[in-house]
């Protein structure tokens, strides 16, 4: 049988350990733990160590070329972003057409990345866990920390494979005897373990940040991952309790000026993934930026017509936000979000790095604490909350332009301020449309749309290797 060797990459005062060596022999989650040598027992034996196994992980999700996490043309943002009325993917290329024209096979190698690498992380998370657990060498305190960063890796992988597809395995252990013969569980159980994990990991990580910059989560982080599992699942109650303990929170505040938003000392961010090794400051500066017309497959994308045009005139995001590049009468306008490109920034190369790529960010929190406060039948606080982003962006109030609106259409406001507030971010427009019932009304009209659309198809690849995967996803 042929086999691939992934690695997970710590590094540590600017050197690079190899930590975690693994051999996945075509198999999404069937790693044989007794014919490779997996967790070596120097890997936990410090506190340095321990820590760059965790932070490894970190570096091979956003460093894999093919990682859902990377905000390259393989990641959730893009592949998703395909999939709703956010970009398009200029090339004729089948395995990227195939998302924007909802089109897709079982067979989509793109399809196969994302779940794999999804469970990739959380195998790597699984193995931290279990040798933590074995671990005498790692003090207290740091394993407290890692523990929780290792579960709220877990948790946030499950939240997008549960988004993506649908029924799909819990993963909670290395032994490759019970992951090699997973079987798929509802979101409902899946919502389960992820929320299990995120209050542990709270209560395990620190309040404060372990490094400078905010690219190791805190407690504030596995808040953030709860306050939208809470609103995804319509617990809004908690919902709002969520969101409200991170935006009571000193450490962070929206940022002014929307052009601060995506730098590495945002007091926006809660927790940004860092650049490590490349060749541009962010993997989405240097994909979303155009220096020409999107034609090649290092920048394929442009931004769709009718999401520029779902901007006001005063809309500053609209200004901020977005650019274009015209080549000869066409303009293709492409996310401006992050400022440095290839080579630095459009324009001018950068000697260093003053952008991370950012997942979770203040602004999200008040969106959900306003649509939680709808549901609630708080209007007048969730109008606050939604003019707080409006009026940042240059818009007028809701409370000045319609203070009498109602529940339903307050809803649909909150829906249009998080296609223009968070677009091109980790897929929030295809999930948002999803989660609300949304998606065959708004996306009805979409070249090759049917409502089984929803799903991405369950790999058939991991489905010859794991029969215990059962039926695929309807519409497949």
């Amino acid at each position: 049988m042929k086999c691939r060797s992934y690695y997970f990459l710590g590094r540590h005062i600017g050197v690079v350990i190899l930590i975690l060596a693994f051999t996945a022999c075509e198999n999404f989650i069937g790693v044989d733990v007794e014919k490779s040598q997996i967790v070596k027992e120097a890997v936990f034996s410090s506190d340095v160590t321990a820590s760059s196994a965790v932070t490894g992980i970190y570096t091979d999700m956003y460093n894999g070329e093919n990682s859902f996490a990377s905000g390259n043309r393989y990641s959730v943002a893009s592949l998703c972003g395909l999939s709703t009325d956010e970009i398009i993917y200029f090339p004729e290329t089948v395995e990227f057409n195939a998302f924007e024209n909802n089109n897709l096979l079982s067979s989509n190698t793109n399809v196969s990345s994302l779940w794999q690498t999804m469970y990739y992380s959380i195998y790597g998370a699984n193995a931290v866990l279990e040798g933590l657990a074995k671990s005498t060498g790692v003090s207290a305190a740091v394993k407290q920390q890692l523990e929780g960063e290792a579960l709220f890796i877990r948790a946030f992988c499950h939240f997008y494979l549960v988004n993506l597809f649908g029924d799909v395995p819990i993963i909670t252990t290395i032994n490759y005897s019970v992951t090699s013969k997973s079987t798929r569980q509802p979101p409902s159980v899946v919502y389960e373990q992820i929320i299990s994990d995120l209050i542990m990991a709270k209560e395990l990580m620190n309040e404060h940040y372990v490094t400078t910059g905010r690219v190791r989560p805190n407690r504030s982080t596995a808040a953030a991952l709860l306050s939208r599992a809470y609103l995804y699942i319509g617990d809004w109650k908690n919902a709002e309790l969520q969101a409200s303990e991170i935006i009571n929170d000193s450490k962070y505040s929206l940022e002014a000026n929307l052009a601060d938003v995506f730098l590495n000392n945002s007091d926006e961010s809660i927790w940004q993934l860092m650049p490590v090794g490349l060749i541009s400051n962010t993997n989405e500066g240097y994909m979303f930026i155009l220096i020409s017309a999107p034609t090649t497959t290092t920048q394929p994308f442009h931004l769709a017509t009718s999401l520029v045009n779902a901007f006001d005139a005063e809309d500053k995001r609209r200004s901020e936000w977005i650019n274009t590049k015209i080549i000869g009468t066409t303009n293709y306008y492409y996310p401006f979000k992050y400022k440095k490109g290839a080579g630095g920034s459009a324009t001018t190369p950068s000697v260093s790095l003053t952008e991370y790529s950012m997942v979770f960010r203040l602004a999200e929190q008040y969106l959900i604490r306003a649509e939680a406060r709808a549901h609630l039948n708080n209007l007048t606080q969730a109008i606050s909350d939604l003019d707080l982003i409006r009026i940042r962006a240059g818009l007028p109030s809701i409370l000045n332009i319609n203070p009498t609106i109602d529940r339903t259409e307050f809803l649909l406001a909150v829906e249009q301020e998080r296609r223009k507030e968070l677009f091109t971010e980790w897929g929030h427009r295809w999930l948002d449309l999803k989660r609300t019932g949304r998606a065959n009304i708004v996306l009805s009209g979409k070249q090759g749309w049917s409502p089984d659309d929803q799903l991405y198809p369950i790999p058939q690849i991991e489905r010859d290797r794991n029969p215990q995967l059962g039926n695929q996803n309807p519409g497949y």
